[in-house]
């Protein structure tokens, strides 16, 4: 890839943090590319150049914000390389955590759009959920059939378990507001893994 290529992908990626921060704030209808060229500090013509729309815009930042959880997901623990299926639940909850507190705009987003039945929401959930909830179900089903979690609804499981890893940090401003700490901090992020673990892991 020539210099001229990797400026342009730079600013592509550029943008669609930009975007992911605007849409999870604002949600779709409260979000404008001008506002996410402000952010990305690029003109707004490059916006249009780029993504040609604001709702293709949307559906590349969800692409990438998925394509970036995917990446994360192949770089699991593997269990065969745990003697204790214990630490092994333990290191895979410890994971997904640090990448919701690493991406909270992918909770918030998440939020953003499950509050409107739109077309661009069932082209997220088809495209993309779906592949994260099977995901997410067979680790689930895992920790059941090892006995490492009570038998339940494994839906009601799989929704417990993740609104337990990210909704600390997908509420940020209200946890620092209301108990005066930062969960991004390092500190406070192992505390949540531990206080996970100590409630999920029997």
């Amino acid at each position: 890839m020539n210099v001229r290529a990797r400026q342009k992908e730079a600013t592509r990626a550029t943008i669609l943090e930009a975007a992911l921060h605007e849409f999870s704030t604002h949600g779709f209808e409260g979000t404008s590319t001008r506002a996410i060229a402000e952010r990305a500090n690029v003109h707004h013509a490059l916006i249009k150049y780029h993504f040609q729309s604001k709702d293709a815009l949307w559906r590349a930042a969800v692409t990438f914000l998925f394509e970036r959880q995917f990446e994360q997901i192949k770089l699991s623990p593997r269990l065969e390389d745990y003697e204790d299926k214990k630490d092994y639940a333990r290191a895979m909850l410890r994971q997904r955590v640090y990448y919701w507190a690493e991406h909270p705009e992918h909770a918030r987003l998440m939020v953003q759009e499950s509050c409107r039945d739109t077309e661009r929401f069932r082209w997220m959930v088809d495209t993309f959920i779906v592949r994260t909830s099977q995901s997410s179900g067979a680790f689930v089903q895992w920790l059941q059939d090892e006995g490492l979690i009570p038998l339940a609804s494994l839906p009601a499981l799989v929704y417990i378990l993740v609104g337990a890893a990210q909704l600390f940090y997908t509420l940020a401003p209200e946890v620092q507001r209301a108990w005066g700490i930062d969960p991004t901090n390092p500190a406070a992020i192992e505390a949540h893994v531990d206080a996970l673990v100590r409630l999920v892991i029997r």
